[in-house]
């Protein structure tokens, strides 16, 4: 008897075509190959996440963290990664200090970050998203080009919203270091008035905004550049509200939009 048949010619095919498939699969499964870093790139990438950290920590008012600038000189591949690893940790840090400056001083509540390693899909979209929400604070306004940017790849993509948020990030925050045009007596009072009335980016749909609550009519007679330039009254920046208020107080309407928060702080 014998044990072995030769294939026929059907048969013979039939085991190429799986063959085939077999190895078309395992191509798949292996990750296509990255292009190669230079050193040059890996320099650029350092100094970003460098620039990063110091931007951010401007906007905290933290010192800056030194350096020697000894990577730009290098060309070790693995000390350059070392590096990049190392800013990129202190910029996630002083990202996370930034925003809770930017939110003890605006009184405003901001999303918090993805896990410094988490995907790089989630880290694009929360830097867009956040950077776009600061944008809409100052200056206020966001057009179609700016939200819709991109990099020529998904990590490039990253930097760039990294980038931009963290200059909104630094421009939100000088912006709001500006002082009220208002005599000190009027900013006393007017804090007084605010502790009664609402958060400065309170908007709870009962048709008053921010943190002394005023309606559109107000907002429109007394801050209309502020209401054409960032909305209502509860994007403003804590200065901006205060202004128009005491524009109102001089027009000679005086502690009277605020009746029973005035009567509280002994205003009336």
């Amino acid at each position: 008897m014998r044990l072995f048949q030769p294939l026929s010619l059907a048969g013979a095919a039939a085991l190429a075509a799986v063959a085939l498939a077999g190895a078309a699969h395992a191509r798949e499964r292996v990750r296509p190959a990255e292009p190669k870093t230079t050193v040059r790139e890996l320099r650029a990438i350092a100094d970003h996440y460098r620039s990063l950290t110091w931007t951010f920590q401007r906007a905290a008012r933290a010192h800056r963290t030194a350096t020697s600038f000894t990577y730009r000189r290098s060309a070790d591949r693995a000390y350059l990664r070392w590096v990049i690893d190392t800013w990129t940790r202190r910029a996630f840090r002083a990202r996370a200090a930034a925003l809770r400056t930017l939110e003890r001083r605006l009184a405003i509540d901001l999303p918090g970050p993805p896990g410094l390693r988490a995907r790089l899909a989630a880290r694009v979209a929360y830097e867009r998203r956040l950077a776009l929400r600061l944008r809409r604070l100052y200056p206020g306004t966001v057009t179609r080009s700016f939200a819709s940017a991109r990099g020529p790849d998904r990590a490039s993509t990253l930097r760039l919203w990294q980038g931009r948020l963290a200059a909104s990030a630094l421009a939100v925050a000088l912006h709001g270091e500006r002082r009220p045009d208002v005599a000190p007596y009027l900013v006393r009072a007017f804090a007084c008035i605010h502790r009664f009335e609402g958060a400065w980016n309170a908007n709870t749909g009962n048709g008053y905004y921010g943190g002394l609550q005023m309606d559109i009519a107000f907002q429109s007679r007394y801050g209309g550049a502020f209401l054409h330039r960032w909305g209502t009254a509860d994007n403003w920046p804590v200065w901006a509200q205060l202004e128009t208020a005491a524009r109102a107080y001089r027009a000679g309407r005086g502690f009277a939009p605020w009746p029973n928060t005035a009567r509280y702080c002994g205003l009336v």
